[in-house]
């Protein structure tokens, strides 16, 4: 039985070195003026200088989640996730979503799949505010089996509001905000365990929740020290928020039923759980303690404090405390990962 990413096919570790292979030759490709990176130690986004402000780019897909959504007849949602993957990125490093190009990869002409692939990113940019600005469609009959879809998004942040994690502190409060499931990671271990329930199958190509409206709101409201989001790689990525402290979370959302059922499928371990999914939490904010509260109303009620950071960083990636086989869950992540750990696969 398949338990963990890597035997589904996917080395977590193997492709952080394959990224760190990747970035080692293109460090140092850069222009003066507009259009200058800024460096960011952490980070979900590139960021280049435009005047004052700061454009962010971010680009991504939505993985083998492509498949499932296939097999259960659900294409018409897959835009959706290809959006948000993206634009959730973007409000990480405090960017307003502006603009999305698609791009979508076939074997052959297909104008019933499109239409489908068409309706979810055009839901996806209005759920996210976004223009639909254009995109590339090609047929690569000997490249492509079926089809693939992915995009890039560009938002925009004034220079001096860009949200690095330099301001976490120790005391910040962490804040996570439910997802809507697995969101679009993991399918590679998820459909070695789907057996086609059909309950199950709805909540596994549930659409990836898009979490602009109450972030962005949030941002023009209170001072936030760093936002991750939940991406591959599981709760991982807070470190990418910055990696010099423990992020202690003690009160974590409700896992949905889902990831129970994961878990149990597969017999999958606690920990790869983790690193793997998001577990309920899709989005994790930290703020100034002193602004919490006023945080977590501005959120919305799937918002709540979840834990703290704490100074200091450790040299383990683990679990405190036991889980029982039921909701509750009281766990301590030692951050480890560094500032490239960029897209893991899916």
């Amino acid at each position: 039985m398949v338990s963990t990413y890597s035997e589904a096919g996917v080395d977590i570790d193997a492709s952080e070195k394959a990224t760190k292979a990747l970035i080692a030759q293109i460090k140092g490709v850069n222009r003066k003026g507009d259009g200058e990176a800024i460096k960011l130690e952490n980070g979900f986004a590139g960021l280049v200088k435009l005047g004052d402000g700061a454009l962010a780019i971010c680009t991504d897909g939505v993985g083998s989640k492509l498949l499932l959504a296939e097999e259960l007849g659900s294409i018409h949602t897959v835009g959706i996730d290809c959006v948000a993957m993206n634009v959730n990125d973007l409000i990480c490093v405090g960017a307003e979503p502006l603009s999305f190009v698609d791009y979508v990869a076939l074997d052959k002409p297909d104008e019933e799949l499109m239409a489908k692939i068409g309706m979810g990113l055009a839901e996806g940019c209005r759920q996210s505010n976004c223009t639909l600005s254009g995109g590339e469609t090609a047929i690569l009959p000997e490249l492509v089996h079926g089809f693939d879809i992915a995009g890039t998004s560009v938002g925009y942040v004034k220079q001096d509001e860009i949200i690095d994690g330099t301001k976490i502190a120790e005391g910040d409060v962490l804040i996570g905000l439910e997802s809507s499931g697995p969101h679009s990671n993991g399918y590679t271990l998820i459909r070695k365990l789907f057996d086609g329930n059909k309950e199950i199958g709805k909540q596994l190509i549930e659409p990836t929740r898009i979490y602009v409206k109450e972030v962005m709101d949030l941002i023009k409201q209170i001072d936030v020290h760093g936002i991750a989001h939940i991406t591959g790689g599981g709760l991982d990525n807070i470190s990418r928020i910055n990696d010099n402290f423990q992020y202690v979370i003690d009160h974590p959302l409700p896992v949905p039923s889902v990831f129970d059922w994961l878990q149990e499928k597969g017999n999958v371990e606690t920990k790869e759980m983790y690193r793997t999914f998001n577990m309920g939490m899709g989005m994790i904010l930290v703020v100034d303690k002193n602004d919490a509260e006023k945080s977590v109303s501005i959120l919305g009620d799937d918002a709540q404090i979840i834990g703290s950071v704490k100074n200091g960083i450790d040299d383990l990636f683990g679990l405190d405390q036991a889980v029982t086989q039921f909701k509750f869950i009281l766990f301590k992540i030692f951050l480890l990962l560094g500032p490239q750990t960029l897209t893991v696969a899916k």
